[in-house]
């Protein structure tokens, strides 16, 4: 992942099309978005790719279909698998991204009636919300044809998306409920070389120490410091990062228990089993079981 910068900017979105809102489709061999945040609202949709989502202090895998929904304000990237920066032909990063206007939304959308709903979503999408299931499906559905849509249709069918979106029960919201963002142009630098560390070291040893070093802190220091940017715990962070992993190995690849765990960088199966635990609720074998038995939302 030598190719990704992980700086959480604060970017302004040029609306080039429209004042209201603008759309892009992406079709590349790997996403390049840098984690940032900006001051309007963005849907994004992953027609197909997989690699790690990281919105708040949130972090997920994320298959073909993901579909998410980011208020302002809220950091937010979609960062590749590492198989897709080698020389695979056959990877591609596709997906569908709608930038909505603030202003417009909220000054111009929601005045008008039965808009309740709506409210209720973009004040929750200040911690980003998910989408799966049916819900998901309708909405990719429209969002899939909407960069081709001409005229009215384009809005008609953006309003269509944003009704579903607002009335879907199959949703999860992703940054825990006390989560600020505190990433500034001035503090950003560094905790992005961690992140950057991380991703691309998580299937090793990685120690606090190791981590300052990279911010250049003492580990006392830094912890202190990444607690307060990320509102959790390095070791947290690290452990969220292997055990999505370990989810989709254990999904996707017929490996055992053990050979997972030292893949997704543990050197004991026991704290291996402790952690996965801990963090998804149950055992590997039966996430496993349970997983390979219902249609996959979220690996």
């Amino acid at each position: 992942m030598d190719n990704i910068v992980m700086k959480p900017l604060l970017i302004d979105l040029d609306y080039s099309l429209t004042d209201t809102f603008m759309i892009k489709e992406l079709n590349v061999p790997y996403f390049t978005n840098t984690h940032h945040f900006h001051k309007d609202y963005e849907i994004v949709f992953v027609k197909k790719s997989t690699g790690k989502r990281i919105v708040g202090d949130h972090v997920d895998n994320f298959n073909d279909g993901d579909i998410v929904f980011v208020g302002p304000d809220l950091p937010h990237a979609w960062f590749n698998d590492s198989t897709y920066y080698g020389q695979q032909d056959d990877l591609l990063a596709q997906s569908v991204v709608i930038y909505l206007k603030r202003t417009w939304l909220e000054r111009d959308v929601l005045p008008l009636p039965q808009t309740g709903k709506l409210k209720n979503m973009l004040e929750n999408s200040r911690r980003g919300i998910r989408f799966y299931g049916e819900a998901a499906s309708q909405i990719s559905r429209l969002v899939s044809g909407i960069y081709r849509a001409e005229g009215f249709r384009q809005v008609a069918d953006l309003f269509t998306v944003l009704s579903l979106m607002s009335e879907a029960k199959e949703c999860e919201l992703l940054a825990g409920i006390n989560y600020l963002n505190t990433h500034s142009e001035n503090e950003t630098a560094r905790l992005n070389r961690v992140y950057e560390y991380v991703m691309r070291n998580f299937s090793s040893e990685i120690s606090l120490e190791d981590a300052a070093d990279v911010a250049n802190m003492t580990a006392n220091a830094f912890s202190r410091y990444f607690k307060k940017q990320t509102q959790k715990n390095f070791s947290q962070f690290v452990n969220e990062i292997r055990i999505g992993h370990a989810c989709r190995l254990l999904a996707k690849k017929d490996k055992s228990v053990t050979e997972v765990c030292y893949e997704s960088g543990y050197q004991s199966v026991t704290n291996f089993n402790k952690f996965f635990r801990r963090i998804t609720g149950k055992s590997p074998v039966k996430y496993r079981r349970e997983i390979r038995a219902t249609p996959a939302q979220s690996l």
